[in-house]
């Protein structure tokens, strides 16, 4: 009796498990893309996919940066961010630059979403003969003026975690440009493309789809070349933010007549501490069960998302309660 009645309070102290396997709409707001582009439809079309499997949910989408979404879901100013990287995680979590203090804690890892973000390193042949360059090595030891196309500090992703870490894996710094007389042109690279074929910049790097249409087009207008180097010296400055390096392969753009080595990301979907656990295993699961469509999106959850791979997790961050427990279930975690 006694047995029976300690079970019967132990029972009652512990909170019951929701079952969140009902059709009950949520409500969440995801951000990190900004106003136009891939980003854009990316999570407009996975927010589409969670409406459906959850109808009547609310799902919306609240333009930011990659680098203002993870400060946005740590604040409680919106739920998900679906652009973050190693570089978003390390620098939120430590509060460096461009973050103002630690935000370890108020933000979890929900799903990985693709892993083949690849940064751009191109020039024009034009400046690459005029200034006898070729390679990282090369612009470190002439030290050539150059108009660099880059986005700006607040998309920590493609500045801070690619191009920033390789300069200074080559002996040389992003502030070096200025020194050598050189300027820049900040924005996403449809603007720094853009730049390239006005004449208004030398040099481009940012984060493109292999195999872009926009930069075969760019080339046709003005020859490019992409920035020779040694992979082992872009692994070095890949690590830092749990990236790795990897060769963009002959042939993927006309003008390359060898592999090249560039940063290859992945991208992650992150939630705020706040947000209900209800919420993240429902937008886990709408996504993992209708692989297919999220595919259907286009870009690089074409080519690189995966449900048995949504768990992956390179930087180790905490996974949120409402994520792990659907991973759990299906046996992608232990």
């Amino acid at each position: 009796m006694k047995a029976v009645l300690l079970a019967v309070i132990a029972a009652l102290a512990t909170p019951a498990l929701a079952d969140f396997g009902d059709k009950k709409p949520i409500t969440a707001t995801v951000t990190g893309a900004t106003p136009s582009g891939y980003p854009r439809t990316m999570v407009e079309g996975m927010n589409a996919v969670v409406r459906d499997a959850y109808p009547g949910s609310a799902v919306s989408f609240k333009p930011n940066s990659p680098g203002g979404g993870v400060l946005a879901i740590a604040e409680g100013q919106a739920d998900f961010t679906a652009t973050a990287t190693g570089t978003e995680v390390r620098l939120a979590n430590e509060g460096q630059a461009p973050y103002t203090k630690p935000l370890k804690g108020k933000f979890s890892y929900v799903t990985q979403l693709y892993d083949n973000q690849f940064i751009h390193f191109l020039m024009t042949k034009e400046w690459a003969d005029a200034n006898g360059v070729r390679s990282w090595a090369d612009i470190a030891k002439k030290r050539p003026k150059m108009r660099l196309a880059i986005n700006r500090p607040d998309n920590p992703q493609t500045t801070i975690g690619g191009p920033y870490e390789v300069m200074k894996a080559y002996g040389f710094s992003i502030n070096d440009i200025e020194k050598w007389g050189g300027s820049f042109v900040l924005g996403n690279s449809q603007i720094g493309l853009d730049a390239i074929v006005d004449g208004k910049a030398d040099v481009f790097m940012n984060a493109r789809n292999l195999n872009d249409a926009l930069v075969k087009d760019v080339a046709g207008k003005r020859p490019l070349l992409w920035i020779d180097g040694d992979r082992a010296t872009v692994q070095k400055a890949a690590d830092t933010f749990n990236n790795k390096a990897d060769m963009v392969e002959k042939g993927t753009y006309p003008f390359m007549e060898k592999d090249y080595p560039t940063v290859r990301m992945w991208v992650a979907l992150l939630a705020g501490s706040h947000v209900p656990d209800e919420v993240v295993y429902k937008y886990v699961k709408a996504m993992a069960e209708n692989e297919a469509r999220v595919q259907e999106i286009g870009g690089s959850l074409k080519t690189s998302f995966s449900a048995q791979k949504m768990a992956t997790n390179p930087a180790n961050l905490p996974y949120h309660p409402g994520a792990l427990r659907y991973y759990k279930e299906k046996g992608l975690v232990k």
